[in-house]
């Protein structure tokens, strides 16, 4: 009867275990994966700007784009890069308000990418001085400031005590274009 009793406790012992560590690897994996898929988002924007020979930041979609004007605040939810100077060929970064997602897309093409979902905010791309005020012109070389709040990368949510303790987070880049020329 001890030894049935013992035996029952060890048991519960390691299922008990066994939950805790399950618990423990649902919060890793979901830490791990939304920096694993922040730094190749990062990754991939930071490069794209920094091989752009031209680049204009404006509103619109794959479909259809705005450049901000010269004279107004350098601010707009898209992104278009040209990696050589023919401006008819272009990458385009764009925040679609509807899926709250990061869209890449290309000149010619219909399709796009989806490179970073889940965003909460009204996501803008921002022109800068290397003081880091915003520009309203672009006579002098700026960076380019991209502003990106997550929610929840993994699905289904991984609820982790009595709320979320990872849930939110926002990142904040700024990176210069390697053109020596303006755009």
């Amino acid at each position: 009867m001890v030894a049935s009793a013992v035996f029952s406790l060890t048991v519960l012992g390691f299922v008990y275990c066994q939950m805790f560590g399950m618990r423990q690897d649902q919060l890793v994996n979901s830490k791990v994966g939304a920096s694993d898929l922040a730094r190749l988002t990062w990754n991939e924007l930071a490069n794209d700007i920094r091989a752009s020979k031209i680049w204009q930041i404006g509103n619109g979609n794959l479909n259809s784009f705005t450049g901000i004007p010269l004279g107004t605040n350098q601010q707009g939810n898209a992104l278009k890069l040209s990696m050589t100077t023919d401006t008819n060929k272009y990458y385009i970064y764009y925040f679609d308000t509807n899926a709250c997602a990061l869209y890449r897309g290309h000149s010619g093409s219909t399709s796009r990418t989806c490179v970073a979902n889940y965003l909460t905010n009204t996501m803008y791309f921002q022109a800068q001085n290397y003081q880091g005020a915003n520009q309203t012109d672009l006579t002098h070389k700026g960076v380019i400031n991209v502003k990106m709040q997550f929610c929840q990368y993994q699905y289904p949510i991984t609820k982790i005590g009595p709320g979320y303790y990872y849930d939110y987070y926002k990142m904040e880049m700024r990176v210069t274009p390697h053109a020596p020329d303006g755009p």
